[in-house]
């Protein structure tokens, strides 16, 4: 009897997958693709986030706190481009030219990664204007209630402040400060404007007068009077309302009346026929 050699297809006997099986290879062959696309997704993102927006991205800017000044000056005067990267934005430079400016009483600045920076500037609140003179010209300058001495914006109104004469400033230097002896005449003037009656607005001029000692006393030039008056350093709502009232009763006795003294605690007035 010969050998007989049976060849059998080895695969027939083999468990073959089933559907199940198949959809179930399928499904984690996908999650691995995506779980691969949102890695590389994720990392691209970082790449983004951290290298490129810092530094090949202009910088956002916000600015806040500016009342007569506009974002556009503070860029001219800071020399912010608007091409600056976040990477590349000097904040200590900025932060530098803005200070210096002399209607700055103060400002903040905050860089937030990757793209913002945001510019707080407080502007310093005038509360009265002196007349100054600059290589010759006479020119308005503002002052406010620490003593400060700054330019107005180029085309700003200053007439709803009053005017103060007499304050011994030889030199005038952009941003110098008063003698502290006259710090509580500003700080006087700061509170009477924030009251709701416009009491300043009845006055043309206050007039600083040098006493003895180092001391001073004010005159008033009220409007549409040809009347002054002379009181001491201390101005108020009570003393402004004084005034208002000695003003029109001694003006009611005697038509003529060029001075008007309250200082002391009493109240005297000088005629224009008497000699001064």
């Amino acid at each position: 009897m010969s050998d007989s050699f049976i060849y059998t297809n080895v695969s027939n006997y083999m468990p073959k997958e089933t559907k199940k099986e198949k959809s179930g290879i399928f499904n984690l062959s996908l999650i691995k693709i995506v779980v691969g696309i949102l890695c590389a997704l994720l990392v691209l993102e970082i790449v983004i986030y951290t290298i490129i927006i810092p530094t090949q991205v202009p910088v956002k800017i916000s600015f806040s706190g500016l009342k007569i000044y506009s974002p556009l000056d503070v860029c001219r005067i800071a020399n912010i481009t608007g091409t600056q990267t976040w990477m590349k934005f000097d904040t200590a430079a900025v932060a530098s030219a803005i200070s210096e400016c002399s209607w700055v009483e103060s400002e903040k600045k905050k860089k937030k990664f990757p793209d913002t920076i945001s510019i707080v500037v407080e502007e310093r609140e005038p509360v009265a204007v002196t007349l100054v003179n600059v290589n010759g010209r006479t020119i308005p300058v503002q002052i406010d209630a620490n003593g400060i001495l700054f330019f107005a914006k180029p085309g700003a109104s200053v007439s709803h402040l009053p005017i103060i004469s007499g304050f011994p400033i030889d030199q005038y230097v952009d941003g110098m400060r008063l003698h502290s002896k006259y710090r509580p005449l500003m700080e006087q003037l700061a509170a009477i404007q924030k009251l709701p009656q416009k009491y300043l607005a009845a006055i043309s001029e206050i007039h600083v007068q040098p006493k003895d000692y180092g001391s001073y006393d004010l005159i008033l030039y009220p409007i549409n009077s040809q009347t002054r008056v002379l009181t001491d350093r201390i101005l108020s709502e009570e003393a402004l309302q004084y005034m208002v009232v000695v003003l029109d009763v001694v003006n009611s006795i005697e038509m003529n009346v060029s001075e008007i003294d309250l200082r002391y605690g009493a109240v005297s007035f000088r005629s224009s026929n008497q000699v001064e």
